[in-house]
């Protein structure tokens, strides 16, 4: 069955998304620690030249992340430092005609459909697996406002708490907010995802109201997981 379109959102630049990945059937996707490891480390050299991580959540079976877009100049330089060789024909496409947003949102899928299949190989040569192993195609949806973006990064780190798992949420290893919360002034990211909740003490404190409110009232209801 076809997901909705605004599962689907198109790649733009600056622009905020929540992003899911997820497995088929009863597939885990994530069996032992280094696969964890190897997850983000594999998203991140397919993506980190397109998207800067806000926010991620890793379980067995899906994993959440939250991801700013980079502004045109700077996807533009990252491309145009990649060897012609293993430029991708949606880079090529893109670097000819950069004023068209078709060919961003072509490109950055086309980079995580590659992520997807890197890990997908990597996995079957060490669990012997045979078949697909993601959901197809993966879900984004985009974040239009600073309330949406505050509310999705703190549902994304407390993940563990919608689905019951026995885990605090602050000290779950797989999730960032851990990271975040110990990050100094050299991750400009991290540091961006401070000043946004307004120091580090307001970051932590909306984490702990939100999720306590949701732990007793019900989390939001999301096609997300």
């Amino acid at each position: 069955m076809p997901i909705s379109a605004t599962l689907k959102s198109p790649f733009l630049t600056n622009n905020y998304y929540h992003i899911v990945f997820k497995a088929i059937d009863e597939i885990l996707l994530l069996k032992q620690p280094k696969d964890y490891t190897i997850f983000l480390e594999r998203f991140n050299f397919f993506t980190a030249e397109f998207i800067d991580v806000w926010a991620y959540c890793m379980l067995n079976n899906h994993v959440h992340f939250i991801g700013k877009v980079k502004s045109k100049e700077e996807i533009i330089k990252n491309v145009e430092t990649i060897v012609d060789e293993k430029r991708t024909l949606s880079m090529q496409k893109f670097l000819a005609n950069p004023n068209e947003e078709i060919f961003l949102d072509e490109m950055i899928e086309r980079q995580m459909n590659r992520f997807m299949v890197s890990y997908v190989n990597l996995y079957k040569r060490n669990y012997n697996h045979h078949g697909g192993m993601f959901q197809s195609p993966f879900k984004r949806f985009v974040i239009h406002d600073e309330s949406y973006l505050q509310q999705a990064i703190i549902y994304v780190h407390a993940n563990t708490v919608k689905h019951n798992l026995p885990y605090n949420f602050k000290d779950y290893e797989y999730c960032s907010y851990k990271k975040i919360v110990s990050s100094n002034e050299t991750d400009s990211t991290y540091k961006a995802v401070i000043e946004f909740f307004g120091g580090k003490e307001k970051f932590e404190l909306l984490h702990e109201e939100q999720v306590n409110y949701y732990y007793k009232n019900g989390f939001p209801t999301s096609k997300l997981e």
